[in-house]
């Protein structure tokens, strides 16, 4: 046991290594510029170190670096010049290590990018969820589940079609065989659900159906928001299809969850209105997307902005919000008096094209999105009231009455 908390540990000691090692690959820097290097991550994902809790976790990470700085000086890596860190040779080569790999990571990421590779998991992924299901289906004879299964197959065929669209630029006409295929599957599994209203069947449920149920439902919620994020991203509308089916699977999967614990309380007839419910929000989307695919084959941008997920959108509008706070804090608390040094301030701290890590993953964001950003973020500050000035800014008492709930 104790051998193995050795290991962690010294896992982690040299997982934090590597990633000074890397951040001194530029050239020298500072101790505090080799902290704000561990900070670049925090603010990749949105977030800004401007509340007494933020500032205190800061504080002893810096305090952890300062230790692995020295160990590394102490090690041979690492050699102080005056207050700066540089590399030696032999730190050089473990830093080359790290982007090395980094760089791996930032290729295999790029290729489950590529919409091509989309398909290819969707298609891996809807054999593996019908051969969980149809099993299930037929043990139980849960019409909900037995559509759900017979969809997926289906899912499965048009992630063939998606593939071969994409690889061979016809991809217009496959997005309008997925839309048949989406009606047919429809009108099946209405079909099927009418006919149980006057052939009634009870169905036998067991732990195998609610696992392979609760299964599909969390596989399909994860390849929703892949699908949907590459189809956005791309703007693929057969992905964006392809996405629409995978929501209605998590639907679905909890609807049948539902008729499935309605059996047990000898309430069947649950179990065949979830599967008219199916087969209606189904068809429901096939016509939506029947409606895009016209405008599509008559040379009409297709808006797919309607398809954005809400998650990302509130995401977007929290990062938003954390710069501009951060913004109207280092006015208030850093003493920045003018427009054009706040906005140089934001324009530093925010080029993670300085960050050899994310640079060789190929995540460093360029610039003109980011200045966006800050104009936004300068916008509302105005626009609020919370700052107030042309060149030389002044945070009003509005702003610091929001602030102070902020820090």
């Amino acid at each position: 046991m104790s051998q193995h908390k050795s290991d962690e540990r010294q896992y982690r000691e040299y997982g934090q290594s590597w990633e000074i090692a890397a951040a001194l690959w530029d050239g020298p820097r500072t101790l505090p510029e080799i902290v704000d290097h561990f900070h670049g991550y925090i603010r990749l994902l949105g977030l800004f170190s401007i509340t007494r809790r933020m500032e205190g976790h800061h504080q002893r990470m810096a305090k952890r670096i300062e230790e692995a700085v020295e160990q590394l000086t102490e090690r041979g890596w690492v050699v102080r010049e005056g207050e700066r860190y540089a590399l030696t040779p032999l730190g050089r080569e473990e830093a080359s290590k790290v982007l090395a790999d980094m760089r791996r990571t930032g290729a295999l990421l790029r290729k489950f990018a590529q919409p091509q590779t989309v398909s290819q998991v969707g298609l891996g992924v809807h054999l593996g969820l019908a051969a969980l299901k149809l099993p299930a289906a037929l043990l139980s004879g849960s019409v909900g589940l037995l559509n759900d299964a017979t969809d997926t197959l289906l899912d499965g065929l048009s992630s063939v079609l998606v593939y071969l669209g994409l690889r061979f630029d016809r991809e217009r006409a496959v997005n309008v065989v997925l839309v048949l295929l989406m009606l047919g599957t429809g009108g099946f599994t209405f079909y099927e659900a009418v006919r149980r209203f006057f052939v009634p069947f009870e169905p036998e449920v067991d732990w195998f159906t609610f696992v392979a149920t609760i299964m599909s439902a969390l596989v399909c919620l994860a390849l929703w928001i892949y699908q949907r994020y590459i189809g956005l991203r791309s703007g693929s509308l057969a992905l964006i299809t392809q996405s629409v089916d995978s929501r209605n699977h998590v639907i679905v999967a909890a609807s049948v969850t539902a008729g499935l614990v309605a059996s047990l309380l000898r309430f069947p007839l649950l179990d065949t209105l979830v599967g008219l419910a199916v087969a209606m929000l189904i068809l429901k989307s096939a016509v939506e997307l029947a409606v895009e695919t016209v405008r599509s084959l008559g040379e009409e941008d297709v808006d797919l902005s309607r398809y954005q997920m809400e998650l990302a959108g509130w995401y977007e509008r929290f990062r938003q919000a954390q710069m501009r706070d951060w913004m109207l804090y280092l006015v208030e608390k850093q003493g920045i008096e003018t427009r054009a040094e706040l906005v140089a301030r934001a324009r530093q701290v925010l080029d993670f094209n300085r960050m050899p890590t994310l640079r060789a993953m190929g995540m460093a964001q360029q610039q003109s999105p980011v200045d966006e950003s800050i104009e936004q973020s300068l916008a509302e500050l105005f626009q609020r009231g919370w700052l107030t000035g042309k060149e030389q800014l002044a945070v009003s008492d509005a702003g610091r009455k929001h602030l102070s709930r902020r820090v």
